[in-house]
């Protein structure tokens, strides 16, 4: 497409008159005439002249300016990945210009699919979806079609749908040949899925497909996400020596980037499983002092604020300090008001904590544990059917802990095949 063509297609779909631009820039009607059928030479001052009468100043015409929008393309998913949400905001704006260009459909639908992942990445959801329903999926090349079940995985993944998630993350690879960004997070995002579903194995595959993709960044906020559910996975797997060495390594990262970009729940993160890691030594006053230090950058009602309460619930509960736990428990379940799965996990610990109450048991085996199994909290469930078993057998019922031991084999084989 010519220039002239160009500036006639974009006059058209501002509804503009020839008039109205000529008496804009300056000049003759007969002159835009000309240049719109390519019969007059538009040279850059003039080009500049009816970019800015449109309103369009920015908007790229030539092969270097289309090159180099598709860059700010990839800078501004950049600024999502590092959650500096006003400069992303403020580059959105200026790449908006391309909505004004009718003839790149291309650089059209990759700026509604970024855009929708913006929303995605501040939280405005239902902006997102209606956004993401919006566009014409028949229309959609390979690498639209990457980065739109990117947006729809990360949507179902942020609403807590880590079936549908893993799903449309799975489908996004399907067309990674046509992206030429790093698919680093792409690898993370259905790892974390898998993680997030309790199947560990499956997860490490995939982390570590992440990190090798990702190991020339190894100072980013991705590079900590990988190596959390690594050596999430590596502890839930009980091989916690696998895990020590690399969340050593996290804790630096994690501190620097919150020294960085102030972003410091990301130290509170590797805390916690270095919390995990001591209590699955069975050394409960160092794991403590982990949760204790964790606590500190998570806010109250947040996911990592209730997965640190449970540990540390737990942890009290092996320190003999029951008081303690009660109150946390009571604590928690006062902010998980909105989270019902989080109010049944607290709920079941309290009912442990009173368990020769008389309906505890039966409320942990029929209610408690199926629900975990149902939302995939498998080794949340597993610590259930552990010490339910474990209260049986003090109690000499054996056809209850043989019962309990049923549901515990169950639950290792999802784990390990899904």
């Amino acid at each position: 497409m010519t220039i002239g063509e160009k500036i006639k297609k974009i006059r058209c779909h501002l509804g503009l008159s020839q008039e109205n631009l000529a008496k804009d820039i300056g000049c003759g009607v007969a002159t835009i005439s000309r240049i719109e059928r390519g019969m007059a030479e538009c040279d850059e001052n003039m080009l500049k002249a009816i970019k800015a009468a449109m309103g369009i100043k920015n908007a790229p015409f030539s092969d270097a300016e289309i090159a180099a929008y598709r860059e700010s393309l990839f800078v501004w998913l950049e600024l999502m990945a590092h959650r500096r949400i006003d400069d992303a905001k403020d580059l959105g704006s200026e790449l908006a210009v391309i909505l004004n260009l009718p003839f790149e459909r291309d650089l059209i639908m990759l700026y509604h699919l970024y855009d929708a992942g913006l929303c995605i990445t501040i939280g405005d959801f239902d902006d997102a979806e209606n956004k993401m329903n919006s566009l014409d999926k028949a229309k959609m090349n390979g690498e639209h079609l990457f980065q739109y079940y990117r947006n729809l995985g990360t949507l179902c993944f942020r609403r807590e749908d880590y079936e549908r998630a893993l799903e449309y993350g799975l489908r996004a690879i399907d067309y990674s040949e046509y992206t030429r960004g790093n698919l680093a997070a792409a690898y993370y995002s259905i790892a974390a899925d898998y993680s997030m579903l309790s199947q560990p194995v499956r997860a490490i595959m995939y982390l570590e497909e992440a990190r090798k993709r990702h190991k020339n960044t190894p100072l980013s906020i991705l590079s900590v996400f990988i190596e959390h559910v690594l050596c999430k996975s590596y502890l839930l797997l009980n091989e916690s020596e696998r895990a020590k060495p690399i969340l050593d390594a996290a804790l630096t990262k994690a501190e620097a980037i919150g020294v960085k970009l102030g972003r410091k729940k990301y130290i509170g993160m590797i805390l916690n499983l270095l919390g995990v890691y001591h209590m699955k030594r069975s050394e409960h006053k160092e794991a403590l002092a982990y949760f204790n230090k964790a606590h500190e950058y998570f806010w109250v009602g947040g996911l990592d604020y209730f997965h640190n309460s449970y540990y540390k619930a737990r942890c009290l509960l092996e320190l003999k300090q029951a008081a303690q736990a009660k109150e946390l428990a009571a604590d928690v379940l006062a902010n998980a008001t909105n989270s019902e799965r989080f109010t049944m996990l607290f709920d079941g610990l309290r009912k442990e904590m009173h368990f020769k109450e008389n309906g505890s048991a039966e409320n942990i085996e029929n209610v408690i544990i199926p629900y975990l199994i149902g939302k995939s909290e498998l080794f949340f469930a597993l610590d259930f059917c552990e010490h339910l078993e474990c209260r049986y057998k003090k109690a000499g019922n054996s056809k209850k802990a043989n019962e309990i031991a049923i549901i515990m084999r169950d639950i290792y084989a999802k784990i390990i095949f899904g």
